[in-house]
């Protein structure tokens, strides 16, 4: 394969104006008391509802297909949600700064951590198994101010600007970042030092990079990643996922190790496990629908012949 093409000096002055535009409303941000400001991002929310059709368009289907018992208003009612819940949650990530400067239980309820002290305490590492869920950037934040930092799985944005910012932010209280592609070396370093790593199992691959499990009743391509290094280092996973009960405040909830499924078969058991990953992916969405990001097309990939 050839080598990736560089940007040419329009596409890196785009990214340039991205870039400082964007500073600009994140100082303007900055200046807001914080409950105004993360109002600010609900109201920026519920304009791009408005404004957005196509993830509108998106959002509403996902719904509708997912839960078919749910009543037309219901699913407007959660599907506005959605964006304003996006809105409040780019805000708290801007203003993330805050969360170092007073205990951590004044902003996060955290509930059940045990589970993940368990886990860690088998010296095998700890994969923490999560999704786009309330101020899902949080997560991993609550966790490194109250330590050990993790490692975060993430894929690099395409403006290089913007991911120097957003780096930044994410790996302000110590966190560190792994990089999607060609990763597993680090991952698997990370294991062996007994660190966390958190990963997000709940958006589309291709049918290369995945499997079909079920998903609220429908095949959704999954990553296999994680099944294949769970099978391979015996590192427990664990469920943790975020949801806002308020302006300042978030409940996390962690959930007990799953069990890895071994039976020899080793596609039969990537599948079976990473089934067990979205199962538990899916209960909590089904609890919480309104925290998911159901803009993304989930179900984008399809089984062949269907």
């Amino acid at each position: 394969m050839g080598e990736r093409r560089k940007p040419g000096t329009l596409k890196k002055a785009v990214w340039l104006a991205e870039y400082l535009l964007i500073l600009l409303v994140i100082g303007f941000i900055k200046l807001l008391p914080f409950p105004l400001a993360v109002r600010f991002g609900g109201f920026l929310g519920s304009l791009a509802y408005k404004i957005d059709k196509r993830h509108q368009g998106i959002t509403r289907d996902n719904l509708r297909s997912s839960f078919k018992d749910k009543p037309p208003e219901e699913i407007e009612r959660i599907a506005l949600a959605v964006f304003r819940n996006f809105g409040y949650s780019i805000i708290e990530f801007i203003r993330s700064g805050r969360y170092g400067k007073k205990p951590l239980e004044h902003f996060f309820d955290i509930r059940n951590y045990e589970s993940y002290q368990r886990a860690l305490d088998k010296k095998r590492g700890l994969l923490l198994l999560t999704g786009h869920c309330g101020s899902w950037e949080l997560l991993a934040m609550a966790q490194s101010i109250r330590k050990p930092p993790i490692g975060i799985v993430a894929r690099p944005l395409d403006n290089p600007y913007l991911e120097g910012a957003v780096s930044g932010v994410r790996t302000r209280y110590g966190n560190y970042l792994i990089g999607k592609s060609g990763g597993m070396k680090d991952i698997l370093r990370a294991l062996g030092q007994n660190s966390a790593v958190g990963i997000l199992l709940d958006q589309n691959v291709t049918a290369r990079e995945g499997v079909f499990v079920d998903f609220f009743g429908r095949p959704a391509c999954t990553n296999k990643g994680l099944a294949l290094i769970a099978a391979r280092t015996k590192s427990p996973v664990v469920p943790a996922f975020i949801r806002r009960v308020g302006i300042d405040r978030h409940v996390i909830h962690i959930g007990e190790e799953i069990p890895l499924i071994e039976t020899g078969d080793k596609e039969a058991d990537i599948i079976a496990n990473t089934q067990a990953y979205t199962r538990a992916i899916e209960d909590f969405i089904r609890e919480y629908p309104d925290q998911w990001f159901w803009m993304h097309r989930r179900w984008k990939s399809k089984p062949e012949g269907a």
